[in-house]
């Protein structure tokens, strides 16, 4: 099967070019270029990578797929503040290609739904679950609730300042339970009051087959908030906990507050 073959179908004819040097395909964001043809359209993008998926497990496919670097068109694309900016530099140093596509792909969705561009926003969004079928939509709500920037991207240096060497493991371990065990997590900000971490803690300790409940904060007032509900729910007399604090040469405090089950205690509904 050549190029040809390959697109038919799913592109116009005119989109693809058969000399040599043009059969490859550049994948680049939520973009593809085929020759001197940019593809932008969400619906025929889509396309592609569900026929390039189909090649996964093949030995080759028909035409050279090249993955263009994502993270410099994207900060040069989006309205980025200078903090963020760094900070997207700093997460693809430490996470896997495929988690900062992801990270990079759900802002695309959130930027199409602040423009309030909802049809695009759509199909990007439906892209993202195609391409991220299990974490596309959790990435997604992190960005989208204001907690990724708030809480993820500074638990970076946090994590180089406590692990050294380690950090990147540490914070690749870090990110993946989040995703993992997202239900579980709760992310204390400046917008969450006293009564709402409350409720949200109370709401997951009900959960039923459960390892834990971790609350995650940045900042000293955040932290207080954690120490605050918990002494209000007693929560270190019914349960195991523990208490992560970390301080960064900047003087950023961060907080990942574990909470286990007592095998003991009776139904989980009687402790809180």
């Amino acid at each position: 099967m050549g190029l040809f073959d390959f697109l038919k179908g799913i592109i116009p004819e005119k989109f693809i070019y058969i000399n040599v040097d043009n059969r490859k395909i550049e994948v680049k964001d939520s973009s593809v270029v085929i020759g001197d043809q940019v593809i932008n359209d969400p619906e025929m993008v889509g396309k592609i990578f569900d026929k390039i998926e189909e090649y996964k497990n093949k030995e080759s496919l028909p035409c050279q797929l090249i993955h263009k670097d994502l993270l410099d068109s994207f900060i040069e694309y989006e309205e980025l503040s200078i903090t963020q900016k760094e900070s997207l530099k700093k997460l693809k140093e430490i996470l896997l290609e495929e988690d900062v596509q992801c990270i990079l792909m759900a802002r695309r969705v959130k930027k199409a739904y602040d423009k309030g561009d909802s049809n695009l926003a759509k199909k990007l969004h439906s892209q993202l679950d195609r391409n991220f079928p299990k974490k596309g939509n959790k990435v997604f709500n992190l960005i989208s609730g204001g907690y990724f920037d708030e809480m993820i991207l500074p638990f970076i240096d946090v994590f180089k300042s406590e692990y050294e060497e380690k950090h990147i493991e540490k914070y690749r371990d870090f990110y993946s339970n989040i995703l993992k065990f997202f239900p579980l997590a709760f992310f204390v900000s400046n917008n969450t009051t006293n009564e709402r971490l409350k409720e949200g803690l109370i709401e997951r300790l009900r959960l039923k087959g459960v390892p834990f409940v971790r609350l995650h904060a940045i900042g000293k007032s955040n932290m207080e908030k954690i120490e605050e509900v918990i002494g209000e729910l007693k929560i270190e007399e019914q349960y195991l906990i523990k208490d992560n604090r970390f301080t960064s040469p900047t003087g950023l405090r961060a907080q990942i507050f574990e909470i286990k089950f007592r095998k003991e205690k009776g139904s989980r509904e009687e402790s809180v």
